[in-house]
């Protein structure tokens, strides 16, 4: 379908183009959209792992959703995904894992990958994407990570430094637009200097408009410079830009006065999600507030009565001349052009040819060197394992594609199979990120005269790991056992070690507790590759 212009669209069809919509699981969740489209012709859809299938299955599916909101809305949709790589994958049994922010930027630091690298692994990962029916990937992350608190970008942050977040996210940018993906930066102005998790409550980023500039903002000004697709709005607090209590999202003088103003950004702006408890429950009527900001897409990613209420709002407010529709075109017109943009790039035409082009063995290849180059060692030496030993494996509870109150994806555990596939004799005692008494009794018993590796994950918000730390580590000093750490996400966890007194240990960094990174860990303590990764944050 060719792509129409705006002024051929009815007012409905405009507003639907500035909504971003997600659906429940199933077919039940087929239908709830289906009703939603047939009421509302809303423009644009995002996937979640709850909507993922097998490649195969999302070719068909997403045919169908695009030829269903087509015909209503009179323009294809944009067909979005959070598939950032790392921790953050909505999809990925029948793709090519892609290693996650922070540790390509491990690698990139070390010298062991390249920003090409970087570029070509993205690229190949969203080919994939491309191949099955999707062409806007809300990525990358461009949150520079200068608080160690952050409990919701952390490690899906390319580091602290902002110059080397700029080339990273540009190199990522490029990566999509080879593809014919669109790339979203996110989350503007940075959501890197928080504590609160916006999913849960309403984050607030105290720093001077110097600091903003020099930090926060440097990423997005090289992504504008590099005419980046769509930019997210943060769902965040900053005094310093908007002295009234109003998060970015639905700030003029963040969307409007900073961002088209301040750094002449004229591309797409699209909110995070409406529904995020940053938002929910606290600003009435945000849709329209979103827009009124700046927003040329609101998203409203779950709640089908939500997504009709915003589009509802939207329209009224366009009737009643609280929003000029003028305004509505201006918005309608940016879609568009991104819709244009993405359409340049064409993934096969034949679906046998688009299911064939996945997996590629070269893309697997660049994703395994990547992920086993941004292996990094803080404090000493890892001790040999090669006479064996124990690994304490606390691993992440959720399954594959599940996700957690962050939206984050955990891979399901592999360290025992990534052990035993090196030919480790490791003994493995595996536990949850929250052990509890019997896990950490089962722990200690295990250690004898060989070395102990306990993989942590996010030790700083999972105090149970500390006291299995603790006592582990007490039965090394009697028994003689050399004593290292695995940190399987937050490096952060490396000061958090040193509070307990073992700041000296060595502590791999892996960065994400994935199918790629777990035979890294494995490779790397079974002697069979160096670990040459640079930590990107100052992690002690």
């Amino acid at each position: 379908m060719n792509i129409a212009t705006v002024s051929e669209l009815t007012l409905d069809q405009k507003i639907g183009q500035m909504l971003l919509v997600g659906y429940p699981a199933g077919d039940a969740g087929i239908d709830a959209l289906r009703r939603v489209v047939e009421r509302r012709p809303m423009g644009n859809l995002i996937l979640f792992s709850r909507n993922m299938g097998s490649p195969e299955y999302l070719y068909d599916r997403l045919a169908g959703l695009r030829s269903m909101i087509s015909e209503r809305s009179g323009v294809e949709p944009l067909v979005s995904l959070d598939q950032e790589g790392g921790i953050v994958a909505r999809i990925r049994a029948g793709f090519t894992p892609m290693p996650g922010a922070m540790a390509m930027a491990a690698a990139v630091a070390g010298g062991g990958a390249s920003l090409s690298d970087v570029e070509d692994m993205v690229a190949a990962a969203a080919a994939e994407l491309k191949a099955v029916g999707f062409d806007w990937n809300l990525a990358p992350v461009a949150d520079v990570n200068v608080n160690r608190e952050n409990p919701v970008i952390g490690v899906r942050s390319f580091g602290e430094d902002p110059l080397a977040v700029a080339d990273l996210v540009a190199a990522y940018a490029r990566g999509l637009a080879r593809a014919g993906l669109a790339a979203t930066a996110k989350h503007f102005p940075g959501h890197g200097d928080t504590n609160v998790d916006s999913h849960l409550g309403l984050p607030s980023v105290g720093a001077d408009l110097a600091r903003l500039e020099a930090v926060e903002l440097a990423p997005f000004k090289r992504l504008i410079a590099e005419g980046v697709a769509s930019i997210m709005s943060a769902h965040v607090l900053f005094p310093a830009v908007e002295p009234d209590p109003i998060p970015a999202t639905l700030s003029r003088r963040v969307l409007t006065g900073l961002l088209r103003g301040g750094l002449g950004y004229d591309g797409l702006i699209v909110t995070d999600c409406l529904e995020m408890k940053a938002i929910d429950g606290r600003y009435d009527h945000a849709a329209i507030r979103a827009v009124i900001a700046g927003a040329d897409v609101v998203c409203v990613s779950h709640t089908a009565s939500l997504q009709e209420a915003a589009f509802d709002e939207i329209k009224a407010a366009v009737l009643d001349g609280t929003i000029p529709e003028s305004r509505i075109d201006e918005s309608v017109a940016r879609v568009l052009a991104v819709k244009s943009r993405v359409r340049a790039v064409r993934a096969p035409a034949l679906k046998a040819d688009a299911l064939a082009s996945l997996l590629s063995p070269d893309a697997a290849a660049l994703a395994r060197r990547m992920s086993e180059a941004s292996m990094s060692i803080l404090g000493g030496s890892l001790p040999s394992a090669a006479g064996g030993g124990l690994y304490v494996d606390l691993r992440p509870e959720l399954q594959t594609g599940a996700e957690g109150a962050d939206g984050v994806v955990l891979a399901s555990p592999t360290m025992a199979a990534s052990l035993a596939a090196a030919g480790s004799s490791l003994e493995v005692v595996e536990a949850t990120v929250d052990p509890d008494e019997e896990a950490i009794a089962r722990a200690v018993a295990g250690v004898g005269s060989g070395p102990v590796f306990i993989g942590i994950y996010s030790m700083q918000r999972h105090p149970a790991q500390e006291t299995l730390v603790r006592r582990v580590a007490a039965a090394c000093a009697e028994k003689g056992a050399p004593l290292a750490f695995v940190s399987m996400r937050d490096p952060y966890d490396a000061a958090g070690l040193a509070r307990l007194g073992l700041g000296g240990s060595a502590v791999l960094c892996a960065y994400e507790y994935t199918s790629l990174s777990a035979s890294a860990v494995a490779r790397v303590l079974s002697g069979a590759v160096a670990a040459t990764g640079s930590c990107p944050v100052g992690a002690i």
